[in-house]
């Protein structure tokens, strides 16, 4: 499901949208992209179910209808939810960047299909993928038992056909409409991600990251700073945050026969991903050494708000679903052992890049 990274978050994004292609071939390329690595993806997962064969062939066609189904959300669904989303962030930097030059006399006056610009933050570059990501792993979700002989409360053919139907209405309606902005998508999403010719949406804490500065004293200027950055920089982290959150509460509240598979993927997912975000929180553009040497802000003020805000992200976004869900399930709680397992890998990591 790694389609914005096929689509526009690549380095060639720039030079493509400098280069006399139109919309059309550049959106076919990215599609194609989308498809080759779909196709892979799908082949492994075929590969992985196929001893399921020698124990029942209906059992295997049902894990290769699935693994078929999630290979053609993929490729056709995710990529055009991901072009939808860039199109409308576009589509507003132009306008913003047109009000700039209205503000400070460029132009003399607004045009008058710019007067009430739509404002769409940056972070639907991700969290669009990732809900519609999100969606479909529900569906799936909802509707296990099917692949293990059972009968679930929504027929698990409905769910694949929708998701087949919706991927395809999806693609047709995207390959329509987008080649007349793609250019415009590679041009600005990838002016964005260098934060450079485009205007940054540095948005204040939100309420919970003001709480939970209000509890760390004289480290919550460097908290506040890396919340504002990691949300404008890096809002997959929010997107993958929700989708964690999201599969933890389904898991709960359905109550699958076997939750331990869902839950120990997901949280180990999630712990590996917390420690990339450690990481980053450490580089630029979040943390520039040279920069904050000169700040009169201690070193272990920033150490301080960089483990409260990844210690932040993973209470909110794992910790607490895990808790929820893993108690939902009768007892013995695996899952607890491993989400709190998981927090102690992140603490200790984190520690680590800190004492660096």
């Amino acid at each position: 499901m790694r389609v914005p990274f096929h689509l526009y978050w690549r380095a060639d994004a720039a030079l493509l949208a400098q280069l006399p292609i139109e919309g059309g071939p550049l959106l076919d390329a990215a599609l194609w992209r989308c498809v080759k690595s779909a196709l892979w993806t799908t082949l492994v997962v075929a590969v992985g179910a196929a001893p399921l064969a020698q124990v029942s062939t209906e059992l295997f066609l049902r894990h290769l209808a699935v693994a078929g189904a999630l290979g053609l959300a993929a490729a056709l669904f995710l990529p055009a939810v991901a072009v939808w989303a860039a199109s409308l962030v576009a589509v507003s930097q132009g306008d913003r960047v047109q009000a700039l030059r209205v503000a400070t006399g460029i132009d003399r006056e607004r045009r008058p299909e710019t007067a009430s610009p739509p404002a769409p933050s940056t972070a639907a570059l991700g969290a669009f993928p990732g809900f519609a990501s999100s969606l479909i792993f529900v569906g799936i979700l909802i509707s296990s038992s099917w692949l293990t002989g059972g009968s679930p409360n929504v027929p698990m053919p409905i769910v694949l056909a929708s998701i087949a139907g919706a991927s395809i209405l999806a693609i047709l309606t995207t390959r329509a409409t987008a080649p007349r902005v793609m250019g415009t998508i590679l041009r600005d999403v990838s002016a964005l991600d260098r934060q450079r010719l485009a205007m940054l949406e540095i948005h204040p804490p939100s309420a919970i990251e003001r709480a939970i500065a209000r509890l760390i004293g004289d480290a919550a200027l460097a908290y506040s700073k890396d919340a504002r950055l990691m949300r404008r920089r890096y809002p997959m982290a929010y997107a993958l945050g929700a989708l964690v959150f999201i599969v933890l509460v389904i898991v709960g509240i359905s109550r699958p026969a076997d939750p331990i598979p869902w839950q120990t993927a997901t949280l180990v997912g999630a712990t590996l991903y917390a420690l990339s975000l450690t990481g980053r929180l450490d580089r630029a553009p979040i943390e520039l050494p040279k920069l904050s040497a000169t700040l009169p802000i201690t070193d272990s003020s920033r150490r301080l708000a960089k483990l409260a805000w990844i210690l932040g992200w993973w209470t909110i976004f794992v910790l607490a679903p895990a808790v929820f869900s893993a108690l939902r399930q009768p007892p013995p709680h695996p899952a607890l052992a491993v989400a709190f397992g998981g927090t102690v890998v992140v603490l200790v990591a984190a520690a680590a890049q800190r004492s660096r």
